[in-house]
């Protein structure tokens, strides 16, 4: 696997790509301080398989740099924003203006690796706190009893599921295992299974992906996103 990484902190490109090596078999790691030496050696040899850029690095101007690097890669490449610190609003921007995913600079070891390999199997990976977000937008307003009528609409109801489901469903748009979840909410792996098996009910879908996929697709619906 090749993976383009740019980033104009020193420290962050090698600890990712100290990651990368560890988390992943045969992966060679290019690495550009900046937005135009990385389109150089996209140029030079467009045959990587990710390319991680950061949202704030020299270059970018917000957006543009992303979009000048989607007009450049080839077609089976996936783009990927990092950042350390961004709003709901720029994980919204990002994914419709072509982004795969948009990555915290916080992930940690096996984290990061799960959201790059969510990633590579062609599923968008956004930070568990966008859904949180929404989790909040829909307890404090009165958006949430008509949400509760209708949510999804036929396909599912996101409006149903509880607190604590929502938090796993959070959680599972990071890419995490089971066993992972229930560390992270102090819950025993049966209990997760048991609010997994709910989730899909309420939602109406047959597994991990289909249920992440259809909250992040309301989400851009309904302008939470």
């Amino acid at each position: 696997m090749r993976i383009l990484l740019a980033d104009d902190h020193d420290l962050v490109r090698e600890a990712i790509s100290l990651l990368f090596q560890q988390y992943f078999d045969d992966c060679e790691v290019a690495e550009a301080g900046a937005l135009d030496p990385a389109l150089e050696l996209i140029a030079a040899n467009n045959t990587f398989d990710l390319v991680l850029l950061d949202l704030r690095m020299p270059g970018m101007n917000g957006l543009e740099g992303l979009k000048r690097t989607l007009e450049q890669v080839a077609d089976k490449t996936f783009v990927v924003l990092l950042s350390g610190a961004y709003r709901s609003d720029d994980v919204r921007k990002a994914i419709e203006a072509g982004a795969h995913g948009f990555i915290p600079k916080t992930l940690r070891g096996q984290a990061l690796a799960n959201a790059i390999q969510l990633v590579l199997a062609g599923d968008k990976y956004l930070p568990s706190s966008i859904l949180t977000d929404m989790n909040d937008s829909l307890s404090g307003s009165g958006d949430s009893d008509n949400r509760l009528a209708g949510g999804f609409g036929s396909d599912g109801d996101f409006g149903r599921l509880t607190p604590r489901e929502r938090e796993v469903l959070a959680l599972l748009s990071e890419g995490r295992p089971n066993k992972d979840i229930a560390r992270h909410l102090d819950l025993r792996e049966i209990t997760v299974k048991y609010h997994l098996k709910n989730i899909y009910r309420k939602l109406n879908v047959s597994n991990r992906a289909q249920a992440v996929k259809m909250a992040l697709e309301d989400m851009a619906r309904s302008g939470t996103l």
